[in-house]
Protein backbone atom coordinates (compact mmCIF):
# COMPACT_ATOMS: atom_id res chain seq x y z
CA UNK A 1 0.00 0.00 0.00
CA UNK A 2 1.16 3.51 -0.72
CA UNK A 3 0.79 5.76 2.30
CA UNK A 4 -0.07 9.39 1.63
CA UNK A 5 0.81 12.19 4.06
CA UNK A 6 0.42 15.96 3.90
CA UNK A 7 2.49 18.57 5.74
CA UNK A 8 0.67 21.94 5.65
CA UNK A 9 3.65 23.99 6.84
CA UNK A 10 5.66 22.75 3.82
CA UNK A 11 2.53 22.52 1.61
CA UNK A 12 3.87 19.17 0.50
CA UNK A 13 2.15 15.86 -0.17
CA UNK A 14 4.31 12.79 0.49
CA UNK A 15 3.60 9.38 -1.04
CA UNK A 16 5.66 6.46 0.13
CA UNK A 17 5.70 2.77 -0.58
CA UNK A 18 8.14 2.09 2.23
CA UNK A 19 8.62 4.34 5.22
CA UNK A 20 11.98 2.74 6.01
CA UNK A 21 13.60 3.05 2.55
CA UNK A 22 15.85 6.00 1.79
CA UNK A 23 16.07 7.20 -1.80
CA UNK A 24 19.36 6.89 -3.67
CA UNK A 25 18.31 9.40 -6.32
CA UNK A 26 15.67 12.07 -6.82
CA UNK A 27 14.25 13.49 -10.04
CA UNK A 28 12.52 16.88 -9.83
CA UNK A 29 9.98 17.81 -12.50
CA UNK A 30 8.23 21.06 -11.62
CA UNK A 31 6.53 20.66 -8.24
CA UNK A 32 6.90 16.86 -8.27
CA UNK A 33 9.98 15.12 -6.90
CA UNK A 34 10.28 11.40 -7.64
CA UNK A 35 12.22 9.31 -5.11
CA UNK A 36 14.16 6.36 -6.55
CA UNK A 37 16.05 3.41 -5.08
CA UNK A 38 17.76 0.82 -7.25
CA UNK A 39 16.05 2.39 -10.25
CA UNK A 40 12.56 1.91 -8.83
CA UNK A 41 10.14 4.53 -7.59
CA UNK A 42 9.74 4.38 -3.81
CA UNK A 43 7.89 7.64 -3.35
CA UNK A 44 6.82 11.07 -4.53
CA UNK A 45 6.83 14.55 -3.01
CA UNK A 46 4.38 17.05 -4.50
CA UNK A 47 4.59 20.69 -3.49
CA UNK A 48 1.56 22.98 -3.86
CA UNK A 49 -0.91 20.09 -4.33
CA UNK A 50 -3.96 22.38 -4.29
CA UNK A 51 -2.72 24.08 -7.46
CA UNK A 52 -3.28 20.66 -9.11
CA UNK A 53 -6.82 20.40 -7.63
CA UNK A 54 -5.64 17.87 -5.04
CA UNK A 55 -7.13 18.53 -1.60
CA UNK A 56 -5.13 16.81 1.15
CA UNK A 57 -5.78 16.94 4.89
CA UNK A 58 -3.08 17.39 7.52
CA UNK A 59 -1.28 14.13 8.36
CA UNK A 60 -2.12 10.71 6.95
CA UNK A 61 -4.64 10.84 4.10
CA UNK A 62 -6.76 7.70 4.28
CA UNK A 63 -8.70 9.01 1.28
CA UNK A 64 -7.12 11.65 -0.95
CA UNK A 65 -9.49 13.94 -2.80
CA UNK A 66 -7.94 14.36 -6.23
CA UNK A 67 -5.80 11.20 -6.21
CA UNK A 68 -6.60 10.63 -9.91
CA UNK A 69 -5.03 14.00 -10.75
CA UNK A 70 -1.88 13.04 -8.87
CA UNK A 71 -1.70 9.74 -10.78
CA UNK A 72 -2.08 11.64 -14.09
CA UNK A 73 0.72 14.05 -13.12
CA UNK A 74 3.10 11.21 -12.20
CA UNK A 75 2.34 9.49 -15.52
CA UNK A 76 2.89 12.72 -17.48
CA UNK A 77 6.41 13.15 -16.05
CA UNK A 78 7.32 9.55 -16.91
CA UNK A 79 7.11 7.99 -13.44
CA UNK A 80 3.63 6.46 -13.16
CA UNK A 81 2.34 5.33 -9.79
CA UNK A 82 2.46 1.55 -10.04
CA UNK A 83 0.59 0.81 -6.81
CA UNK A 84 -2.52 2.74 -5.95
CA UNK A 85 -3.65 2.91 -2.34
CA UNK A 86 -5.77 -0.17 -1.77
CA UNK A 87 -7.53 0.87 1.41
CA UNK A 88 -7.11 2.70 4.65
CA UNK A 89 -7.22 -0.39 6.88
CA UNK A 90 -9.93 1.36 8.92
CA UNK A 91 -12.50 -1.43 8.72
CA UNK A 92 -16.09 -1.53 9.92
CA UNK A 93 -16.50 -4.54 12.22
CA UNK A 94 -19.51 -6.09 13.93
CA UNK A 95 -19.16 -6.87 17.63
CA UNK A 96 -20.26 -10.50 17.98
CA UNK A 97 -19.54 -10.80 21.70
CA UNK A 98 -17.40 -9.46 24.52
CA UNK A 99 -16.10 -10.49 27.91
CA UNK A 100 -14.25 -8.88 30.79
CA UNK A 101 -10.50 -8.87 30.44
CA UNK A 102 -9.02 -11.24 33.05
CA UNK A 103 -6.08 -8.93 33.88
CA UNK A 104 -6.99 -5.32 33.05
CA UNK A 105 -9.60 -3.54 35.14
CA UNK A 106 -12.34 -1.85 33.07
CA UNK A 107 -11.11 -3.51 29.87
CA UNK A 108 -13.03 -5.92 27.67
CA UNK A 109 -12.08 -8.44 25.05
CA UNK A 110 -14.14 -7.90 21.89
CA UNK A 111 -14.82 -10.65 19.38
CA UNK A 112 -15.40 -9.03 15.99
CA UNK A 113 -16.41 -9.96 12.46
CA UNK A 114 -15.14 -7.93 9.51
CA UNK A 115 -17.39 -9.73 7.02
CA UNK A 116 -14.69 -12.21 6.03
CA UNK A 117 -12.87 -13.20 9.18
CA UNK A 118 -13.06 -13.09 12.95
CA UNK A 119 -10.92 -10.60 14.87
CA UNK A 120 -10.12 -10.13 18.54
CA UNK A 121 -9.11 -6.97 20.35
CA UNK A 122 -9.13 -5.33 23.76
CA UNK A 123 -10.75 -1.99 24.59
CA UNK A 124 -11.52 0.19 27.58
CA UNK A 125 -14.39 1.86 25.71
CA UNK A 126 -17.61 0.92 27.49
CA UNK A 127 -20.15 2.40 25.04
CA UNK A 128 -19.92 -0.36 22.42
CA UNK A 129 -21.96 -3.54 22.81
CA UNK A 130 -22.79 -6.78 21.03
CA UNK A 131 -24.45 -5.98 17.68
CA UNK A 132 -22.78 -2.57 17.28
CA UNK A 133 -20.67 -1.78 14.27
CA UNK A 134 -17.42 -0.03 15.13
CA UNK A 135 -14.42 1.16 13.15
CA UNK A 136 -11.26 -0.83 13.80
CA UNK A 137 -7.74 0.01 12.62
CA UNK A 138 -6.41 -3.35 11.40
CA UNK A 139 -2.89 -2.35 10.34
CA UNK A 140 -0.74 0.34 8.77
CA UNK A 141 -0.66 4.06 9.39
CA UNK A 142 -3.01 5.79 11.80
CA UNK A 143 -4.27 9.26 10.90
CA UNK A 144 -1.64 10.78 13.23
CA UNK A 145 1.14 9.07 11.22
CA UNK A 146 2.01 6.41 13.81
CA UNK A 147 1.78 2.75 12.84
CA UNK A 148 -0.54 0.07 14.22
CA UNK A 149 0.63 -3.53 13.98
CA UNK A 150 -1.41 -6.53 15.10
CA UNK A 151 0.16 -8.30 18.08
CA UNK A 152 -0.49 -10.59 21.04
CA UNK A 153 -0.68 -9.16 24.58
CA UNK A 154 -1.20 -11.34 27.65
CA UNK A 155 -2.04 -14.24 25.31
CA UNK A 156 -4.84 -12.26 23.64
CA UNK A 157 -4.65 -11.38 19.95
CA UNK A 158 -4.92 -7.67 19.27
CA UNK A 159 -6.01 -7.86 15.62
CA UNK A 160 -7.25 -4.29 15.54
CA UNK A 161 -7.59 -1.06 17.46
CA UNK A 162 -11.05 0.30 18.26
CA UNK A 163 -11.38 3.91 17.02
CA UNK A 164 -12.98 6.88 18.72
CA UNK A 165 -14.37 9.90 16.83
CA UNK A 166 -11.12 11.69 17.74
CA UNK A 167 -9.05 8.87 16.19
CA UNK A 168 -11.07 9.24 12.96
CA UNK A 169 -10.80 13.07 12.98
CA UNK A 170 -14.58 13.45 13.01
CA UNK A 171 -15.00 14.78 16.55
CA UNK A 172 -13.35 15.54 19.87
CA UNK A 173 -14.64 12.49 21.78
CA UNK A 174 -11.65 10.30 22.67
CA UNK A 175 -13.03 8.16 25.50
CA UNK A 176 -15.71 6.25 23.58
CA UNK A 177 -15.82 4.06 20.49
CA UNK A 178 -17.28 5.51 17.32
CA UNK A 179 -20.46 3.57 16.48
CA UNK A 180 -20.99 3.30 12.71
CA UNK A 181 -24.65 3.45 11.62
CA UNK A 182 -24.49 3.45 7.80
CA UNK A 183 -21.74 1.08 6.66
CA UNK A 184 -21.74 -2.69 6.98
CA UNK A 185 -19.03 -4.93 8.38
CA UNK A 186 -16.12 -5.37 6.03
CA UNK A 187 -16.42 -1.93 4.43
CA UNK A 188 -13.49 0.46 4.49
CA UNK A 189 -14.60 3.42 6.61
CA UNK A 190 -12.85 5.95 4.34
CA UNK A 191 -13.85 4.47 0.98
CA UNK A 192 -17.20 4.95 -0.75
Amino acid sequence: MIAIFYNPSLDCLFLTDSASSKPEKTVKVGDLTVLLKEGKVIGYNLFNPRSYLINPVDGFNAKLEGYDKLAELAKEVGYPIEKAPTGSEYTVCLIESSEEHPLYENARILYLNDGQKKLTTVTRYQNCQKGDRIVVKTGGYRLDGTIFSPRVEKNIAIDGEVCSPFDLKIGEESKAAYIEKAKKEGEDYFRA
